[in-house]
């Protein structure tokens, strides 16, 4: 499988010369095996996958973790789906597909854009994705589990040709500050310690871990507890006790800079060399493509 990055930010997209090395856009990945792909989120670095990148399949799916505006954002300046010759679903983290509908057509409401999904060319259709549901697209096998934020977030696991990618942004550590969970984690009695060991048992066996990498451990512990983000420290731990050995950090706040991301890089790396952990740890760039 092939992984291109094409947006890195969490909240809002950053623009600028102190953000070209890592990119301004919110989340957006774009997983390719051959001629077959899928996308996963429709933050604003949708729109950079033009026709031109997708002309040799036509059809996919488009695997939204959750609908907060950074992870949708991108949809409306998606240019394919104004092309008639092309086939999508959008999955997401509803009970119904007409609740995936409404949550991505709500920001396209004509106060806020002047057009709406009924205006699209493209052939769209929604559905539901929840945890423990299986999918099986081409060569991808794709199942999801529910994390913890502020909404009803996934985080998805894509298998092809017998590699495994886990993505999972926006998660905060449930031992950190439990947000209510789904009616079917109500079997865990809100116990964060088997609520943490389900989402290791999930990650285990994977290739490739991309996880939320928002704040320093300072940060989070002096104002942001409860925002639905993790440290890279914390993250760091899950991958670890994962068993992860390529672990990636997405999601940068809007507010770090180019510089301030590689001292970052250079500082974990540092310590995973000095601590010799069995784990390579990388940052997401804009544009760069990873195979696994």
């Amino acid at each position: 499988m092939r992984i291109r990055i094409l947006g890195t930010r969490g909240g809002i997209q950053a623009s600028g010369s102190n953000y070209d090395k890592y990119g301004g856009d919110t989340s957006c990945f774009h997983i390719s095996d051959g001629d077959n792909y899928i996308i996963l989120d429709g933050g604003s670095g949708l729109r950079k996958l033009s026709p031109s990148m997708v002309a040799s399949d036509k059809e996919s799916i488009i695997l939204l973790t959750h609908f907060h505006m950074d992870h949708i954002i991108g949809i409306p300046f998606f240019t394919p789906f104004f092309n008639k010759d092309y086939k999508f679903v959008v999955y997401g983290p509803k009970d119904t597909p007409d609740e995936v509908y409404n949550s991505v057509n709500g920001i396209l409401h004509k106060d806020y854009f002047p057009i709406n999904i009924e205006n699209f060319q493209s052939d769209i259709s929604f559905n539901t994705f929840i945890e423990g549901q299986k999918l099986s697209y081409k060569s991808f096998n794709i199942e999801a589990i529910w994390v913890n934020h502020s909404s009803n977030t996934l985080a998805y696991k894509v298998e092809s040709n017998g590699k495994k990618i886990v993505y999972m942004t926006d998660h905060e550590p449930y031992k950190d500050f439990l947000h209510p969970v789904p009616p079917s984690l109500s079997k865990y009695n809100n116990d964060t310690n088997l609520l943490y060991d389900r989402i290791v048992d999930f990650i285990k066996g994977s290739d490739f871990l991309i996880i939320d990498g928002e704040y320093t451990i300072e940060e989070y512990r002096s104002k942001r507890v409860g925002w639905g983000h993790s440290s890279y420290n914390s993250s760091l731990k899950l991958g670890l006790d994962s068993g992860i050995k390529q672990m990636m950090f997405h999601h940068h706040s809007q507010f770090r800079t180019d510089i301030q991301l590689d001292i970052l890089d250079k500082k974990i790396t540092s310590y995973i060399e000095y601590n010799k952990l069995p784990i390579n740890v990388i940052f997401s760039k804009v544009n760069h493509y990873i195979d696994i």
